[in-house]
Order: structure tokens, then C-alpha cells, then sequence
């Protein structure tokens, strides 16, 4: 009782989340997909909840439906994730393909409740498959509900390790935008459906668990995600700068994975980097705390497939080391400075254009082999 109590909660704070997002001043493409995402869970917490009940009140073909939904929360959940990565939008050709595996398991099994007596019917909100059935068949259906939604949960971690991994040659922060959360979740996932499936096959084969105990295990599971994803997504910083020709400079980086194409020869590298150098001592722009690899290359009026390289290959360091170079030399000189000797370090850090204490204190010591008070006190001494 108090599990199926959590799972309407869980059905009712998805839309209530829904609502917040929608109420954001700004919508970006991934709140419209993380949208999208919790009112298919919502339907889906909500086919469990009436499952759980004395006299379940959908009719066949809604549990059909409402079973099957995993099929379409798993790439909806892997497209939100690639929004938040890639800075995709969300378009329905595109998702067309990925909606065939939810297509094909219901047409199959539409017509076996239909047309075929006794072939696929319901119990304990459960379908089950008569003995007269093709073992293919059953196969076949069993597999698109278990491979499915876990070939996603696998592209999407990829996905996540990709994103992560490119960061610092296009970022000179990772705060709020490593999606270390999303990692955790689709970890998380993975091992869920990796549970599932030794329940289904061995603690309901052998009567050790019912499908409604199942059913609210996974509807309470299932409302913890919501809690988490939903509060993660609202307060979730968008990755990719609003400004389109920004973002096709940061998506030409993406693309070229190497610089045969850049069309650099070494006298324009140079040139390149000295009027990187004169830039960055001039301009400061390492002083903007959300500094990109897009937005550095757009006021040198280069690609950012070209400011790569130059950086790279010039320095022997990526966007991320080279950027935060500058912010420690930055707060070195304002140690010496005697007029801020009564402004705090991590005031100096902020003023120097580090976003959080945690990342400064980690460059800092990696980049100058003394913590920011050490060096404090060796430049007051």
C-alpha cells in the first residue's frame, strides 16, 4: 500500500515538474525533450499504480500500451541527453526510427490478443504468452522489452563519456556542464534492468516474487528517478551558447576530430597564436567565467576549428589548461597586490574568472604545485 501510495506521487510530481519547466523563462530543446520524458513516465507510473489496485480499471489494450512504454522512455531519455551533449533539437522525422521497436511490439501483440483466443493474455497486469505460441514469437517480443531500452541506456553512457571527454579542448569550466548526474542515472539504469531481469527470470520463474510485487518495485524506483531527473533538469544549465553561429563553429569542432582539413599552414598558426596571446593580455576575455572555445574563436573572427589547433599545437595544452593558465597568473598578480591584500582568495579566484572554489583550488594546485593560501603567503613574506 505505501509503495502504490509512492507511485501515484511519483505519476503526480512528473507532471507537477512538467509545469516548472514550462514556467522557465526560457525553454531550451532539452526541457522540451526532459518534458516530454516525464509525461511518458508519468503514463507509465500511472499504469503501474492501477496494476497494484484490487480491480485494475484499464482495459487490455491500454496494459498492452502502458507495458510497452519502456520502448519509448529509453530514447526519449537518450535524446534528452544528447540535446544536453551535442546541442541537438528534437525533431519527430528523426525520432521516427527509434519509435519502430514500440510500433512493432504492439502491432504483434495486438494481433495476438485480438485475433489469436488465448494466445497473449493478462494476469497480474503481466501479459503472458500461451504454450501454443511460436517460441520465436515470444522470443522475439521478450527481447525488444529487455534489449531495447538497454541498448539505449548503453548508447547514452557513450554518449556521456564522449561529451565528458571533450570538454576541455571547448570549455574552460566543467561546472554544471559535465552531466556527472546523468552519468550516475544512466549507470544506475544499467544495473536496474540488469536486476530486472534476474528478477523476472529467476525470482518469479521460482515464486519467490509475484508481478505485482514487481511492478511496485520498479514504480517506486521509477518515482525516484523522477525526483532526481526533475529537480538535476530544472536547475541544469544549458551547455551550448544561445548564439547559432557560435554553436556551428563548436559543432564544426565536434565533427573534426583531427586538423586535415583546417587549411592552417604553420606561418598562419603563428600568426594565429600571436594574436591570441596579444588578445588574451589585452582583452582578458579569461576573465568571463563561461569562456568557450566558440566564443574566444568568434572574436578572433577564426573557426574554432582553427583556434584548436593553434592552442594545441602551439601551447602543447587544450582550451581548458590554456584559459585557466591565465586565470592563476591573474591571481598570483593580485596577491601582490597590496591594495587586495584584505580581499579574500576565493574573492580574488571569482574576480579572475573561476566559477567555483572546488575547480580553483584544484588548478591552482596542479598548475603552480602550492595551494592559493601557500601561495599567498610566500608573495606577502
Amino acid at each position: 500500500m505505501l509503495l502504490r501510495s509512492l507511485i501515484l506521487t511519483g505519476a503526480i510530481n512528473g507532471l507537477f515538474f512538467i509545469l516548472l519547466l514550462k514556467s522557465k523563462p526560457k525553454t531550451s530543446n532539452s526541457d522540451s525533450i526532459l518534458m516530454l520524458w516525464m509525461g511518458i513516465i508519468s503514463l507509465q507510473l500511472g499504469f503501474y499504480y492501477d496494476n497494484l489496485s484490487v480491480n485494475p480499471t484499464f482495459p487490455g489494450y491500454l496494459q498492452l500500451l502502458g507495458f510497452s512504454l519502456p520502448l519509448i522512455s529509453s530514447p526519449v531519455l537518450y535524446f534528452y541527453i544528447r540535446s544536453l551533449s551535442l546541442g541537438t533539437g528534437f525533431k519527430w522525422k528523426s525520432i521516427l526510427i527509434h519509435l519502430l521497436p514500440f510500433l512493432i511490439f504492439n502491432c504483434i501483440a495486438f494481433f495476438l490478443y485480438y485475433t489469436k483466443e488465448n494466445y497473449l493474455f493478462f494476469k497480474d497486469g503481466f501479459p503472458h504468452f500461451s504454450n501454443a505460441l511460436n517460441p520465436w514469437v515470444v522470443y522475439s517480443l521478450t527481447a525488444l522489452l529487455a534489449l531495447v531500452p538497454g541498448c539505449y541506456v548503453v548508447l547514452s553512457f557513450l554518449l556521456l563519456l564522449s561529451h565528458q571527454k571533450r570538454l576541455p579542448d571547448n570549455y574552460s569550466y566543467t561546472e554544471k556542464i559535465n552531466l556527472n548526474w546523468l552519468k550516475w542515472i544512466v549507470v544506475s539504469l544499467l544495473i536496474l534492468f540488469i536486476g530486472l531481469f534476474l528478477f523476472i527470470k529467476y525470482g518469479v520463474s521460482y515464486g519467490l516474487v509475484g508481478y505485482p510485487d514487481l511492478f511496485a518495485v520498479v514504480g517506486a524506483i521509477l518515482t525516484i528517478y523522477v525526483f532526481f531527473i526533475g529537480y538535476c533538469g530544472l536547475h541544469q544549465d544549458a551547455v551550448f551558447n544561445s548564439d547559432a553561429s557560435l554553436q556551428e563553429d563548436l559543432n564544426e569542432e565536434i565533427i573534426a576530430a583531427n586538423y586535415k582539413n583546417s587549411g592552417l599552414s604553420a606561418e598562419k598558426a603563428d600568426q594565429i597564436f600571436m594574436r591570441l596571446k596579444l588578445h588574451m593580455n589585452k582583452e582578458k576575455p579569461f576573465l568571463k567565467e563561461d569562456l568557450s572555445l566558440a566564443m574566444l574563436a568568434g572574436e578572433l573572427g577564426i573557426t574554432a576549428n582553427q583556434l584548436s589547433q593553434v592552442i594545441n599545437q602551439k601551447s602543447g595544452s587544450n582550451f581548458f589548461n590554456f584559459i585557466n593558465g591565465y586565470r592563476v597568473e591573474a591571481v598570483k598578480d593580485k596577491f601582490k597586490n597590496p591594495k587586495l591584500a584584505a580581499y579574500s582568495i576565493l574573492g580574488i579566484a571569482y574576480d579572475s574568472g573561476f566559477r567555483s572554489k572546488s575547480s580553483f583550488n584544484k588548478i591552482f594546485k596542479e598548475t603552480t604545485g602550492q595551494t592559493p593560501l601557500e601561495c599567498r603567503k610566500a608573495v606577502s613574506s
